[in-house]
């Protein structure tokens, strides 16, 4: 009897043990590929280190054509989604237009600035001061004094970024000669390329570029003509250690850190939350071989120009 009353407290025990909360779905969905050294490779990072950190599931889209964005979330929050991640400013609109028909999916845009009650908020980075800190870091390891930037297209963040690196550049350096171009294609590598080499061709030896695979295209053309560049987004200095100076970081996986921690604990809000510094959404990576190359005042600039933007000393910022 007593064998068989503890089966039957051992047997009701299972049947009245909670139940494991299932795991949180997500979607990240990129507009371009995961292999682009740059804004979606960002984002892979971070969907990636979230997923090792929280209890999740993960599914990643690349390459999705505007025209298929608002098809796309609709998918995933039919199939019950919990958050879906737009990476880029055109996820903004077409997250509008459908929010309201899901209100248990939370949708946030990554570097756009909207927010809808109950379930639509955005992460965005200063990319005008990650902007600022390339243009101080190119200007002052340039030989030629003349240095370009070749953006994507003129969308407000690849503009921030321009106007900071122009003005960064000019902190320290008033007499450097800033070039800038756009290609007119986030995925035209070649056009990439052709565009950085006209840039070089009057004298940049030092460039950036923003955008997605069009970067590519600035760093093959770097290498090339063996002059410098500064990465931007993702740390990509593995892609080209003796072009790349540094890289102006955009801290995708911090945006997305932030995105996840406040859905799996319940303080995700509808609003923007616009990173920098101090939040750890922008930095520089290392100069690694790269430092010696600078004189001792020149890397004491830049400590120091940090150090100010992140106290808010700095009043020309974008």
């Amino acid at each position: 009897m007593l064998k068989f009353l503890m089966g039957t407290a051992l047997a009701l025990g299972l049947l009245i043990a909670p139940v494991q909360a299932a795991s949180k779905k997500i979607a990240l969905v990129l507009p371009g590929p995961i292999t682009d050294g740059t804004f979606n490779s960002a984002a892979n990072k971070g969907i990636e280190a979230a997923k090792a950190k929280y209890d999740i599931e993960v599914v990643v889209r690349e390459n999705t054509d505007f025209a298929q964005i608002e098809d796309v979330l609709r998918s995933y929050a039919e199939e019950g989604y919990d958050m879906v991640i737009g990476h880029g400013f055109q996820f903004a609109e077409p997250v509008m237009n459908i929010h309201a028909d899901y209100p248990n999916t939370w949708f946030v845009v990554n570097t756009a600035q909207v927010a809808a009650e109950p379930n639509v908020a955005s992460f965005d980075n200063r990319w005008g001061d990650a902007g600022y800190m390339a243009g101080t870091v190119a200007a002052l390891y340039s030989k030629s004094g003349t240095i370009g930037h070749i953006g994507a297209i003129p969308v407000p963040v690849i503009e921030d970024y321009n106007k900071g690196f122009e003005t960064g550049a000019k902190r320290f350096r008033p007499d450097v000669k800033v070039l800038s171009a756009y290609v007119g294609s986030f995925s035209d590598i070649a056009r990439g390329a052709e565009i950085t080499t006209s840039l070089i061709e009057q004298g940049a030896d030092v460039v950036t570029s923003t955008g997605n695979e069009n970067v590519v295209g600035t760093i093959q053309a770097a290498q090339k003509a063996k002059v410098h560049a500064i990465g931007t987004a993702f740390d990509s200095q593995a892609m080209a250690p003796e072009t790349i100076i540094t890289t102006a970081l955009i801290n995708m996986d911090v945006n997305i850190d932030l995105a996840v921690g406040r859905l799996m604990d319940g303080s995700l809000k509808p609003e923007t939350y616009v990173l920098g510094l101090n939040e750890g959404g922008i930095g520089l990576a290392p100069f690694r071989d790269f430092e010696k190359q600078f004189k001792p005042e020149d890397l004491a600039k830049i400590d120091g120009l940090m150090k100010d933007i992140a106290a808010g000393k700095i009043t020309d910022l974008p």
